[in-house]
């Protein structure tokens, strides 16, 4: 992650957001499913992900959808569209690793979206670029914005699902960040938004660990 973020992924973001109050971060929130995927034909292994964005975000799209020409389902299409673009660079906000080992992902399919109770939520899998074995190294990924702008956690309780023909040996289990009180008193200064620290948001994220030993 590299410090032009603050001005491409989070520009499609702030676009919505502009009206937030300037205080602690984050200003955003997303709540999280995640599932991997283990593809007993080739190897490769998917993460399917699903967003569910907060109201005051949900409102702003929607609102903002509304004066698409084509009508709202077109106007949030448009939005959904722009949001992955902007997130390529970033891998979709998703850092996955084998053992010590950073891994690249590539999106695949059709990105999926729909308005639940007025919330936007969309839904997308990405494969990770190379064939690797979860019976040497535990492989684990964190999603979250680098810059704590949003805070993207798993629901309460959640369990990340494992699917596939070999998901009876696996096993998942997600582990809750301990940010110092350093970093906590960081992310409440409001300068963070003048100057957005890339790195603060790995500190507040959640792990996903998936092993197959």
């Amino acid at each position: 992650m590299h410090r032009v973020y603050a001005h491409a992924a989070a520009t499609f973001f702030l676009t919505f957001y502009l009206v937030t109050p300037v205080v602690a971060h984050p200003h955003m929130w997303i709540d999280l499913e995640t599932r991997v995927i283990l593809d007993d034909h080739d190897g490769l292994i998917a993460i399917q992900q699903t967003w569910l964005f907060d109201d005051f975000y949900s409102a702003a799209v929607i609102e903002e959808a509304a004066l698409d020409p084509g009508g709202v389902e077109v106007g949030i299409q448009k939005d959904v569209n722009t949001l992955m673009t902007a997130l390529e660079p970033y891998s979709y906000f998703t850092s996955v690793k084998h053992g010590n080992k950073n891994l690249s992902l590539t999106l695949v399919g059709d990105v999926e979206w729909k308005v639940i109770q007025k919330r936007v939520q969309m839904s997308f899998k990405t494969v990770i670029d190379e064939r690797i074995d979860l019976n040497s190294q535990s492989l684990s990924y964190a999603i979250f914005d680098p810059t704590y702008y949003i805070e993207m956690v798993h629901f309460d309780d959640a369990i990340v699902k494992i699917e596939g023909k070999a998901a009876s040996s696996c096993h998942s289990r997600i582990e809750q960040p301990n940010p110092s009180a350093e970093a906590v008193a960081l992310s409440q200064s409001a300068a963070l938004d003048s100057n957005p620290d890339d790195t603060i948001g790995r500190l507040f994220a959640e792990t996903v660990y998936v092993n197959c030993r």
